[in-house]
């Protein structure tokens, strides 16, 4: 019997595809077989997608194979054959860089367009902040204020609190690129109504979910027919969805793992004034700016910008605060 990627010894697929890299220089039969298993695994959890009607079948999943392929696989090729050293190095890299892809590709979707809006809204309104570190729901938004609860409710109320917001201003548009939900002014006063209707905090999935029903319009069919498989699971809370909770886990050990002492030490401080971290680090100040740029810069290298950046983040930020 054929062992999956899994294993960690004794002629399965992951390893003759390891030992095939290192001879050929580039992926081979066990290679291909190998990633086409990985992606079959990773797509299932994106089924925004898939087309009207359609499954991620063993066509679908080639096909996707392929498309990743054909985007990313040189540059895997390369880093594959420059970090690598063992089986299960190449493993972890090969199906993170499925994610990645997988992440970037709902992003393109009509949901993924509205997930950025509401971020880049949430972030540039004063009315709104994030729960902080140490509280219930950290990382979630809420209006500004002392922390609140996270919201465990159902959503119809909060969508219910979107459609009553008055005089929403639509904006005119015309071309191909897919036209805004509403002008940014109407959208922070229904976030603004949303989030009161709570009377808590929400995660970004949950404020795209009562958006999308607030404009159904905005979603193309492809989307919605999958709205409430696609839902049930965008609204989630972290704690009910154990593999997002390992792969935040994971991913947050691997960037703890790659910084110094120091940037440990430091990174729970990088929004404190430069006095406090120049306390912290024991250094002048003109270091300690150098110092603070630096980690700033590792870690958009490291943590990449998708939808569980903020979590892998304050993941990272206890790991800091409990071993720095």
């Amino acid at each position: 019997m054929r062992r999956g990627v899994a294993d960690d010894a004794g002629g399965g697929p992951i390893i003759d595809a390891y030992r095939e890299l290192q001879e050929l220089g580039h992926f081979g039969t066990h290679g291909l077989r190998l990633l086409l298993e990985l992606v079959g695994q990773e797509v299932h959890r994106f089924p925004v997608l898939l087309a009207p009607g359609a499954t991620w079948n063993s066509d679908a999943v080639a096909d996707c194979a392929q498309e990743f392929f054909a985007a990313k696989g040189p540059a895997v090729t390369a880093a594959l054959l420059a970090q690598v050293t063992d089986v299960a190095s190449m493993a972890r890299y090969l199906r993170r860089s499925v994610r990645h892809f997988l992440v970037d590709c709902a992003r393109d979707t009509d949901l993924g367009a509205i997930r950025r809006k509401i971020e880049d809204l949430l972030s540039a309104t004063e009315a709104f902040t994030r729960v902080p570190l140490g509280a219930p729901g950290a990382g979630w938004w809420q209006l500004a204020g002392d922390p609140l609860p996270p919201y465990g409710g159902d959503l119809q109320p909060l969508v219910a609190a979107a459609y009553a917001v008055p005089d929403v201003q639509a904006v005119r548009w015309s071309g191909p690129r897919r036209s805004p939900l509403a002008s940014d002014a109407s959208l922070v006063e229904i976030l603004r109504a949303v989030l009161s209707a709570a009377a808590g905090s929400l995660e970004v999935a949950q404020l795209t979910a009562v958006l999308v029903r607030r404009f159904p319009a905005a979603v193309e069919y492809a989307d919605a027919s999958l709205e409430e498989q696609t839902f049930e699971a965008a609204v989630a809370r972290l704690e009910d969805r154990p593999d997002v909770m390992l792969e935040v886990s994971d991913r947050a050990q691997e960037v703890y793992a790659q910084l110094a002492p120091a940037q440990r030490a430091l990174l729970p401080h990088l929004d404190k004034p430069i006095g406090e971290q120049a306390q912290i680090l024991g250094l002048g100040r003109s270091q300690t700016y150098a110092a603070s740029g630096k980690l700033k810069a590792v870690l958009v290298e490291l943590v990449p910008d998708d939808c569980l950046r903020a979590e892998v983040t304050l993941e990272l930020y206890r790991l800091c605060v409990v071993n720095p």
